[in-house]
């Protein structure tokens, strides 16, 4: 990609923006910015959309001067949640229409016009993306992206349809615009971190991909490096938090450090220092120790792992129960969370169980791993809609005064 582009997923609580390019399948980051807005979503549903709105608008314009840069974002790819996500397989056939009989985009969009076309009437749900796994030509030759100045008669793509709840779409879209932002393209965030896993070596091509955000997580089932299918539980590192906040009685912020600071804590120690000292109702002082610790956190983890077990049964029985022995993936902030793995890999049917974190310089944070991944989405796949590139209207390096 030669003009950077923004990509934009709106969490529970925060915005998070990376702005980056792809050469040769890998992304390279200009920018990358988390901003808070409190519990404004909830699942999908816009608790404070205008809240949400002022954030995006917030960031539409808007110099960093430790970075010596100036944003103007005006069009963005937005990453999408799963949530009731459809997808069905469609194989659609067109006649090249050049004179030369050479594929060329026209071609590329009219066997996309014949796509969205076969996918309607959809009801309550809307056509956000497609995702081609093949273009066949003349004599069945077979290529992985657009055949571009192939010579052929007719183009033919198989390719699976997303579609999502009209609603959802439609908030998401307003509040975004509501921010001065256009989206131009739509990416669902398990795609765009399949894209990323993909992208990775000596990741495995099927495999159970589980996101956890703060309030929510989502399970995926990846198979031969495509997404298949997803389902979410109303589950998130903020439960750990929250149950922290009432037995600790002490603040979020603090709460919060000693979740990531401590997590699961597996050592044996020859000494006992308390984590942190706290006054009752009565002004008597309370120690908190590391087993209390672990107690609150393994209480809540049970609470994910029988939501987890449970999603993955519904998604698998789709398909074959032995599925759900596949390598289970975790991404997402909540994924980060000392001693998940080793307390979890014994209560699910996975093979293994591993946390996977984004390698891309200047966006290692956890939080960005979906974004970096519709970058990467938008880069393979033609766009739907075939609308203008996403772009990041004015950008500089230079000397901020």
């Amino acid at each position: 990609m030669d003009k950077p582009i923004a990509a934009i997923e709106l969490g529970s609580k925060k915005l998070k923006l990376v702005v980056g390019y792809e050469i040769d399948g890998q992304i390279y980051v200009l920018y990358t910015l988390t901003k808070p807005y409190g519990n404004a979503i909830e699942a999908g549903n816009f608790v404070d959309a205008n809240k949400v709105s002022e954030t995006i608008s917030s960031i539409r314009e808007f110099t960093d001067p430790s970075a010596k840069l100036r944003l103007n974002i005006s069009d963005v790819l937005l990453c999408l949640p799963p949530y009731n996500l459809g997808i069905y397989q469609t194989r659609q056939v067109t006649t090249v229409v050049t004179e030369d009989s050479k594929i060329s985009q026209l071609d590329i969009k009219n066997i996309y016009a014949l796509i969205r076309n076969s996918a309607y009437p959809l009801n309550d749900k809307t056509l956000v993306d497609v995702v081609p796994e093949s273009f066949t030509l003349d004599q069945g030759r077979i290529f992985a992206r657009p055949p571009m100045s192939e010579s052929s008669s007719t183009l033919t793509v198989s390719a699976k349809v997303q579609t999502l709840p009209k609603i959802l779409v439609e908030n998401y879209q307003n509040v975004l615009m509501s921010g001065g932002m256009v989206s131009r393209r739509n990416v669902i965030s398990s795609l765009g971190a399949a894209e990323l896993i993909n992208s990775y070596d000596d990741m495995p091509k099927n495999y159970i991909l589980v996101d956890i955000g703060s309030s929510v997580t989502t399970v995926s089932f990846i198979g031969n490096g495509a997404l298949y299918g997803s389902t979410y539980f109303v589950w998130g590192g903020d439960n750990i938090t929250e149950r922290i906040i009432e037995r600790f009685n002490i603040n979020e912020a603090d709460a919060e450090k000693y979740k990531i600071m401590y997590g699961i804590d597996y050592r044996q120690m020859n000494f006992k220092a308390p984590i942190c000292t706290t006054e009752d109702d009565l002004g008597q002082v309370v120690h908190h120790y590391n087993d209390e610790l672990n107690e609150i956190i393994k209480g809540e983890l049970e609470i994910f792992v029988k939501e987890l077990n449970e999603a993955i049964h519904n998604l698998v029985i789709q398909h074959d129960k032995s599925y759900a022995n596949f390598p289970m993936l975790l991404v997402g902030g909540g994924a980060e969370l000392n001693g998940l793995c080793q307390y979890i890999a014994p209560k699910v049917m996975s093979e293994t169980v591993q946390v996977v974190k984004p390698k891309t310089l200047g966006a290692r944070n956890a939080t960005f791993f979906n974004c970096l991944g519709a970058i990467l989405t938008y880069s393979k796949y033609p766009n739907l809609n075939d609308e203008s590139h996403p772009r990041v209207g004015v950008l500089s390096r230079n000397q901020v005064k």
